[in-house]
């Protein structure tokens, strides 16, 4: 199964918020396209450690995945740019939701 690392603003948002926001796409990620999703908020650490150890455990998850799905406003997330930072530089597959959330199952991601 290939497994597709899911990026997303975490930081400053409730983190209730957060999860559902993330559960919705891990889901159909993973129900309807068949990924293997990781989702940085089930990283094992807790929420309230630094967000240095929080990146070092991402970008370890990320470096096993196949693809990275870069969540919308992406851009505006300092670890989110770090993460699609280190995907483009190691060849990591990079789709980004504002191409395809509508998601059609049709659709090749």
């Amino acid at each position: 199964m290939k497994k597709l690392y899911l990026s997303f603003p975490i930081s400053h948002f409730d983190i209730e918020e957060r999860r559902e926001f993330a559960e919705k796409r891990e889901n159909l990620l993973s129900e309807v396209y068949g990924y293997e999703v990781v989702n940085p908020l089930k990283n094992g650490l807790d929420t309230s450690a630094h967000w240095r150890e929080h990146m070092k455990t991402d970008v370890k998850n990320l470096l096993e995945c196949d693809k990275i799905f870069m969540c919308k406003d992406w851009q505006y997330s300092k670890g989110c740019v770090f993460e699609h930072e280190v995907a483009v530089t190691c060849g990591i597959s990079v789709l980004y939701e504002n191409n395809y959330w509508e998601f059609d199952p049709e659709l090749k991601l």
